[in-house]
């Protein structure tokens, strides 16, 4: 084994590159077997219906993978053979033999994961194309350098580069292309760090998010999963507040509420890589301006979706708009902007906006009309606006354009916001009388237990009816007269539960004074007492009883919440 530190250039000379990172290999092949068995395990459950052949055959094809995959990782962590080496035959490795010749190669390529990809002239028995059941590429060979140090891999890749810089010259043929897009890639990005320096756009639209959530947490509210009216209070989306309240603020001040450090931390991991090469592409200013377009028009779009019923929070709609502004500025760029950059950013892009877009379908609680809507508003931005690599224009007339664009997009939210439907649940309403509830259910509670004890008393014919109709007056009158008062103005919609118990205990407090009332007209002996008196006070008694159980079903089915610990209303998450 040969320990370098810089690449050799000499043809002939062997070099030898020892695997360093053992440890990490055993252990990647540790967690893939313990994955697979957890995978199959919970697999397992979900067809526990299914019969037994039909469940092995399902854990089997989740199991095998990760025991090869596992068994792989293991033999290349075990083996004592150099992961790469070059001499004189040529490359070759642990995993790769025979050697491939120098005089069949014609480039080399190193990707972030480690994989070593050669490209060797094709010939009859190495054709350029994929063969067998795993598409294996004769002409393609692959070598993973997983179990070297990233050091140790760019001196391996420099190596052979440098190797076979010398043959093409001998011959005559020029720079490998990878070795030219590799310099063409280097010169563009030195060029982004002269135009933008520092991304501090991206830094302060993170440390904001992180700020917010801690001053959340620092407030009392859960680090992990915040109730639904605690994040109403601290602005979340919701088309009742937006749209009946006039709180229009609340589209820009949900972009900056997470349903946890969960939510947080997924969306903050997919804004930073994309938003560092957004800011650098069309600088600070530009950045800012398709953030925070994107956050309100996702706020919205949610509007129409799920700020109908939910609270909705999250920088989703932002961090998608991000996303649709980087995918058009560069194909808006496309000319400025290496190919080999181009293929590598639209695939990592495209991959990740297609599969969030889709699981979003798929999960009730995730609020993907926040993510189409910052998508669509980042694409036409990044598509529209002017990057400061474009040489033709001017600072002037890049802000110019900003401007432009910045109204805009204020007035198509502004058009969507007014074309929202009617909101299905008005949750300050709501929340408003889920904090009364506690305190209305102990008050009806007492109330009615003690009409209750003197219905008791009045059937032992130990108080007499004029009596037992005074003390029901003085324990439920003010009782149903205060409850009343305080629920009535809410506007809470009776098919929402919190409303279907407002309903309950007003038709309650109704139907009890209106009874209390005809009893005592006709106790009085009333002139205006009506002559179905009795058939009325009848019909009122079946009502209360029927109420009475179905107000006992509700509670038992949603508990009535305790004081400061609201329940929890549906919440989306952006």
């Amino acid at each position: 084994m040969a320990q370098q530190d810089a690449a050799d250039t000499g043809l002939f000379t062997p070099l030898e590159f020892a695997p360093r990172h053992r440890g990490r290999a055993w252990g990647q092949a540790v967690l893939l077997v313990l994955g697979g068995l957890c995978l199959a395990w919970a697999l397992d459950s979900q067809m526990r219906a299914s019969a037994l052949p039909w469940r092995l055959m399902a854990a089997a094809s989740v199991l095998v993978p990760c025991l090869w995959m596992a068994r792989g990782l293991w033999r290349q962590a075990a083996s004592h053979a150099p992961v790469l080496r070059l001499d004189a035959r040529g490359v070759s490795g642990a995993a790769l033999q025979p050697p491939v010749p120098w005089d069949a190669l014609e480039d080399a390529t190193l990707d972030r994961s480690g994989m070593l990809r050669l490209q060797r002239r094709p010939d009859a028995e190495h054709p350029d194309r994929p063969q067998g059941w795993w598409r294996h590429n004769p002409a393609r060979p692959r070598l993973s350098l997983h179990l070297l140090s990233p050091r140790q891999q760019d001196i391996a890749h420099d190596a052979i580069h440098a190797r076979l810089d010398l043959l093409r010259q001998q011959a005559g043929v020029g720079v490998a292309a990878s070795r030219r897009a590799m310099r063409d890639e280097d010169a563009f990005e030195n060029h982004l760090d002269t135009l933008v320096p520092t991304p501090w756009a991206l830094y302060a639209v993170v440390a904001a998010n992180v700020l917010v959530w801690a001053m959340n947490w620092a407030a009392g509210l859960s680090p992990t999963r915040p109730a639904s009216p605690e994040l109403f209070a601290w602005g979340a989306n919701a088309a009742s507040a937006v749209v009946l309240d006039g709180q229009w603020w609340r589209l820009l001040t949900a972009a900056f509420l997470h349903g946890g450090i969960v939510h947080l931390s997924f969306n903050m991991l997919g804004l930073w890589e994309a938003g560092k090469q957004l800011c650098r592409l069309l600088g600070n200013g530009q950045f800012t301006l398709v953030y925070g377009a994107s956050a309100l028009a996702g706020g919205a779009a949610s509007l129409h979706y799920a700020a109908q019923n939910s609270v909705s929070v999250g920088a989703s709609g932002a961090v998608f708009g991000v996303l649709g502004a980087l995918l058009t500025a560069s194909w808006h760029y496309r000319h400025l902007v290496p190919a080999t950059n181009l293929r590598r950013l639209w695939t990592g892009l495209g991959f990740f906006i297609g599969y969030s877009l889709l699981h979003g379908f798929t999960q009730e609680n995730v609020d993907n009309a926040a993510h189409v809507g910052g998508l669509a508003c980042g694409m036409l931005l990044g598509l529209v606006l002017l990057a400061p690599i474009d040489r033709q224009a001017a600072a002037g007339r890049r802000r110019k354009r900003a401007v432009a664009m910045g109204l805009l997009a204020l007035a198509a939210v502004g058009y969507t916001v007014l074309a929202t439907p009617v909101p299905r649940v008005w949750h300050a309403q709501v929340y408003a009388a889920q904090e009364l509830l506690p305190d209305v259910a102990r008050r009806f509670d007492q109330g009615f237990r003690q009409m209750a004890l003197d219905a008791q008393r009045l059937q032992r014919g130990e108080i007499r009816q004029p009596v037992f109709l005074q003390n029901a007056e003085r324990a439920i009158g003010p009782v149903c007269s205060a409850i009343t008062e305080e629920l009535a103005p809410l506007r809470v919609p009776r098919w929402e539960q919190t409303g279907r118990l407002v309903q309950m205990y007003l038709q309650i407090c109704a139907v009890t004074t209106r009874s209390l009332a005809l009893e005592q007209a006709m106790l009085r002996r009333d002139p205006g007492l009506p002559a179905d008196a009795a058939a009325q006070l009848a019909q009122l008694s079946g009502q209360m009883q029927l109420a009475m159980r179905e107000l006992a079903d509700a509670v038992r089915r949603v508990p009535v919440p305790m004081p400061r610990k609201p329940a929890r209303a549906p919440q989306a998450q952006p």
